[in-house]
């Protein structure tokens, strides 16, 4: 049993390392890859609904066939669209950081707090310019850093595995 999961915790820290260096060398299209699964996940549901549907046993479910033209939709959308999904991701986020910015800064300046209490909501607001002026470097840098966590998360696992065993 133990040899048993120190072989399964041995593959996933693997898996980690190479994904990790595929996300580091890949980048950005490490996550159209990521969007375009879960999109072909979404027509697999809708065959899987429509399968359902053509086969109901207590009769033809309405709700399933529904499930089955919107998952379908859905899913063709997002494989075809996914460079727009991943282009769209930093430009909401930089949006957001902005919006809670100000709204940060405008409460901590009404509240009469020390200039201290402003450094937050002023770093927030400059973090979403530079993600709105450079969107497509910052989901490098993103993914380049998840590509590195992953690496350093398998090594430390192997590194554990070997001092266990």
């Amino acid at each position: 049993m133990i040899r048993s999961i120190v072989r399964n915790k041995t593959v996933l820290a693997i898996l980690s390392i190479v994904m990790g260096i595929y996300m580091c060398v890949a980048g950005r299209n490490v996550l159209y890859s990521i969007i375009r699964v879960a999109g072909y996940g979404l027509i697999g549901a809708a065959i899987i609904y429509l399968v359902l549907y053509l086969t109901g046993q207590n009769g033809r479910d309405q709700v399933k066939m529904g499930y089955a033209i919107v998952s379908g939709i859905a899913g063709l959308l997002i494989v075809r669209l996914a460079p727009a999904i991943v282009n769209l991701f930093p430009i909401l986020a930089g949006v957001g950081l902005i919006l809670a910015g100000i709204g940060n800064l405008t409460q901590a300046a009404g509240s009469g707090m020390p200039m201290v209490s402003k450094v937050g909501p002023i770093v927030t607001l400059v973090l979403g310019l530079l993600i709105l002026t450079h969107p497509g470097t910052v989901v490098n840098m993103v993914v380049t850093l998840a590509g590195i966590a992953l690496i350093l998360n398998g090594l430390s696992e192997l590194e554990m595995i070997r001092r266990v065993w």
